[in-house]
């Protein structure tokens, strides 16, 4: 199953806070957790630390 994620970034590698919103698609299985999912992922896509990405929405 294929989902939209909205996103916000709260703050850059640097610990520097940030405002940066954005959304991108993820391919879920069920049963899988969606939102812990595609938090992990944002954040080792922008190097991050977890607690800088907040998930806003999640569309089918």
């Amino acid at each position: 199953m294929n989902v939209k994620v909205h996103y916000r970034i709260t703050q850059d590698r640097a610990g520097i806070p940030q405002e940066f919103a954005g959304a991108r698609r993820f391919a879920i299985s069920e049963g899988q957790a969606t939102e812990d999912l595609a938090r992990q992922q944002l954040a080792a896509d922008w190097q991050i630390p977890v607690s800088a990405v907040e998930i806003c929405r999640i569309e089918d």
